[in-house]
């Protein structure tokens, strides 16, 4: 009886890391980055209707390859009198190694506090470099205090292989 329990113990170890090393390396082939930022902006109410603003976020990220560090981004908006929206950012992200990428953000979807777009990454320092010119898509939710967004990115294999190496 006790060799039977043993035996159905070791099958359902074997099954749950089948399940969770399938998971881990589906996700080998998306790059998920997690960021939460602190928002400023400086908004001009225009007497068509229309509004412009500059922004500015300023947090920390997090990601499926285990990184982090932080990230600094500033950008403009527009809304037009029609309620059109145009969206359009750069930002800095450091890692706990000091080594940046640099991004852009743009969407012309959604509403203000709330939306999805695209980014690409447009320059890179060290392992990073090797997703120069990905394009991916995000989304984003504005708080009162805070923002939240998530990037995902479809990457290749040798790509996946790069930043789980970290090789310089």
């Amino acid at each position: 009886m006790m060799f039977k329990h043993i035996f159905i113990i070791k099958l359902s170890f074997v099954f749950f890391a089948s399940i969770l090393s399938t998971t881990v390396f589906a996700e080998k082939d998306i790059y998920i980055l997690n960021s939460h930022y602190k928002t400023t902006q400086t908004m001009f109410n225009l007497s068509d209707g229309s509004n412009y603003n500059t922004w500015s976020m300023k947090g920390s990220w997090t990601d499926n390859f285990s990184n982090f560090g932080s990230v600094n981004c500033v950008g403009q908006a527009q809304r037009s009198k029609k309620k059109d929206l145009s969206i359009y950012g750069v930002c800095q992200i450091k890692d706990e190694k000091k080594l940046k990428k640099w991004w852009t953000i743009e969407r012309n979807v959604g509403v203000t506090e709330l939306g999805v777009g695209k980014s690409v990454q447009l320059a890179a320092e060290g392992y990073w470099s090797v997703l120069n010119g990905a394009n991916c898509n995000y989304a984003i939710k504005h708080g009162e205090e805070y923002s939240y967004s998530i990037t995902k990115c479809k990457i290749t294999r040798n790509q996946a292989e790069s930043l789980s190496n970290k090789v310089n």
